[in-house]
């Protein structure tokens, strides 16, 4: 604790705060004790293996008397990770029930097609000309036309990638009609007025990767597929953090 009649101490010292436990000389000799560069080892760290590296980290912290100015802090990353631990599980039970939710959507897509398939068999069988089965929006194998327009890309996701500045990115493809993708992105959102993007390069497979990318900021991406016959609408842009 600060004693106002401590040797050299003056009431405007730029080193003195009313709030400050240790006494004047306490604040001089931390001036001149040795700092380390420390290492957290947090990089590239899943959420789970993050919040438990937090928690680790906090409770070395509390339990060495060296530290003990740090409670405040101590007690808001308490406060963050409790936060992110919430998220969390948030987000792995939207996880959970999106993945419930794409089985039963992918096992009703199935019988759509097998119904389909089944159909078919009776066109086959029942039409006289291969105009009889092209009016019912089908074609005689074989018979091949030119590639429609690619339709606009959908599903679009993004991951990060293995290195900073990488994203990596993959959408629903379009077997037999996509040449190749292009893709662009921003760092503006996207709704906003005015926003520019910029090209980032084309992909000839629906999964690509993205580099050189503003590391620590938040990107939107967005791609259209290509071929000889024309352009895709743009797919509704990703969001992702850099790493």
């Amino acid at each position: 604790m600060l004693y106002w009649d401590e040797p050299n101490l003056h009431w405007d010292d730029p080193l003195v705060r009313y709030d400050d436990p240790r006494s004047y000389q306490q604040i001089l000799d931390s001036l001149n004790k040795r700092m380390f560069d420390v290492a957290l080892d947090i990089k590239g760290l899943s959420v789970p293996d993050l919040i438990q590296r937090a928690k680790d980290i906090k409770a070395g912290i509390a339990d060495n008397a060296v530290f003990s100015s740090l409670s405040a802090k101590l007690t808001a990353l308490t406060t963050a990770t409790t936060t992110l631990e919430t998220k969390q599980t948030t987000q792995q039970a939207a996880k959970a029930a999106a993945e419930t939710a794409t089985g039963a959507r992918d096992d009703a897509a199935q019988v759509v097609r097998d119904k389909l398939r089944d159909l078919s068999k009776d066109v086959g069988q029942l039409a006289v000309t291969p105009a009889d089965v092209e009016s019912a929006l089908m074609r005689v194998k074989g018979a091949t036309g030119p590639k429609p327009v690619p339709a606009q890309p959908t599903g679009l996701e993004l991951k990060v990638g293995d290195e900073e500045g990488e994203l990596s990115g993959q959408c629903n493809g379009q077997p037999g009609i996509v040449e190749y993708y292009e893709i662009q992105f921003t760092t503006t959102d996207p709704n906003a007025p005015g926003v520019v993007w910029q090209f980032s390069g084309t992909s000839k497979k629906s999964r690509f990767d993205l580099e050189n990318l503003p590391t620590g900021e938040k990107v939107w991406v967005q791609l259209r597929a290509c071929n000889a016959r024309g352009k895709s609408p743009w797919s509704d842009p990703a969001c992702k953090r850099v790493p």
